[in-house]
């Protein structure tokens, strides 16, 4: 028995250890190749720019690339932030990530060029909700963002739309919608399936979404 034990423990303990030394060795090279990127928006792009646009990208690490592979082949992308102004009057984002990637957790903003370089090479798209007034409707997207940031709320693990008290990065983007215009951006009544929640297809219907940036059309297509 205690051989059987021991066999098991030891086993257990090479399979951690290879799947450690993997991910490191899988995010260093990630790193390096962030390092090198100096990826950023033309001041023609950014003149485009309105608060309260969302702006999708794919980042860099193990944990973008299986979100991309699991849940977002078809687009490419891994995550989704609010695009919003500081006190200052900069650019800023505003997004929910884990603490196992960033040092804080939950809803957390940050200046917007940080943002774009933490992202993959020509995989940065931003739209814009088309059922608005004018632009002050359209800023009451950062504006409720705002809100949440203030409020610290945590990340959601455990990705569940029934609990609001924590958030994942799409749940934000949704709960925001719900707030300001009470239309559930996962359930649009253009689709007689909703999408999934765990996908950010949603924010490609130009049924609601207008593309205003789309840096994939530089990506070499595959045969």
């Amino acid at each position: 028995m205690k051989r059987a034990f021991l066999i098991v423990f030891i086993v257990l303990a090479f399979l951690i250890a290879s799947s450690y030394l993997f991910l490191r060795h899988y995010n260093y090279y990630s790193e390096q190749e962030q390092i090198v990127s100096k990826y950023t928006l033309t001041k023609k792009e950014l003149s485009l720019l309105k608060e309260g646009d969302i702006i999708l990208r794919h980042g860099y690490g193990f944990v973008s690339d299986m979100i991309v592979e699991t849940k977002n082949d078809s687009i490419g992308l891994s995550h989704c932030a609010i695009l919003t102004k500081d006190d200052n009057g900069k650019w800023m984002i505003i997004h929910s990530v884990s603490s196992t990637l960033t040092p804080i957790d939950g809803v957390q903003s940050q200046p917007l060029q940080p943002f774009i370089n933490d992202s993959k090479k020509n995989t940065v798209v931003v739209v814009r909700y088309k059922h608005v007034k004018n632009d002050s409707d359209l800023a009451r997207i950062g504006s409720r963002a705002k809100y949440y940031l203030k409020k610290q709320v945590p990340f959601d693990a455990r990705f569940d739309l029934n609990d609001s008290t924590k958030f994942y990065c799409s749940e934000l983007l949704w709960k925001v919608f719900k707030d300001e215009y009470h239309v559930d951006i996962f359930k649009p009544e253009n689709r007689a399936e909703p999408y999934d929640p765990m996908t950010l297809d949603c924010f490609l219907d130009t049924t609601n979404f207008e593309i205003i940036i789309d840096h994939r059309t530089r990506l070499p297509k595959h045969k």
